[in-house]
């Protein structure tokens, strides 16, 4: 026991110059580093909002309190967007005090012209809609109603020009249990389906 004690003090002080205790700059033992620790898990992600099938960002409240969104829907490989305002019903009427009425081209929401973005070919019902920007429209006659899309874009909601129509196709209409208090646009099962009121009106969507 005494050798090895002996020689552990030889060997300290071979290591004095070192900091093996009492060097004068430094009297008590360096303290042992931290054990590094494991990072803390990052934060998990917040789930994105959605609004009719689609991812929702919202764009700002427009001019008589309806809010402005973009929602993004991706279908077939396709990235499809509406950019639209929702008006609310406000006790109002579907076809009698709040369009769309009879013979009235409407634009498919409240203040700027909707507007349609996608980056790939689509079938709208028996329109052909090639990848671009377009706005959206409904002209309704009757039991009948007609989705038009239109090349002109950056428009207000009034400012619609027929010498712009890329296509007209008529969309199956039929009517809500429960009347929609704010409009939605929806790309669900293949179809792109408008909610408004009793209202309730659809066409099938492919991606070429």
């Amino acid at each position: 026991m005494q050798l090895v004690k002996s020689g552990a003090w030889a060997v300290c002080a071979g290591l004095l110059m070192v900091g093996c205790g009492g060097s004068g700059e430094d009297a008590t033992p360096h303290e042992a580093e931290p054990a590094a620790t494991e990072a803390s898990p990052a934060p998990a992600p917040t789930p994105a909002e959605m609004l009719g099938g689609g991812t929702v960002t919202p764009v700002h409240e427009g001019m008589a309190g309806s809010p402005h969104v973009q929602v993004a829907w991706e279908v077939e490989g396709a990235n499809i967007a509406i950019t639209y305002g929702r008006p609310l019903l406000k006790s109002r009427v579907v076809g009698d005090t709040v369009e769309p009425r009879d013979g009235i081209v409407w634009r498919l929401g409240a203040d700027e012209a909707t507007i349609l973005t996608t980056d790939r070919d689509l079938m709208l019902g028996s329109a052909h809609v090639p990848a671009g920007e377009y706005t959206l429209w409904t002209l309704t006659n009757g039991d009948t109603t007609e989705l038009i899309v239109n090349s002109e874009t950056g428009q207000w909601g009034t400012a619609y020009d027929a010498s712009k129509d890329l296509a007209r196709t008529e969309m199956t209409v039929s009517t809500l249990e429960t009347p929609a208090d704010q409009l939605t646009l929806h790309i669900e099962d293949s179809a792109l389906r408008l909610e408004w009121g009793a209202l309730a009106a659809s066409l099938p969507i492919m991606v070429h």
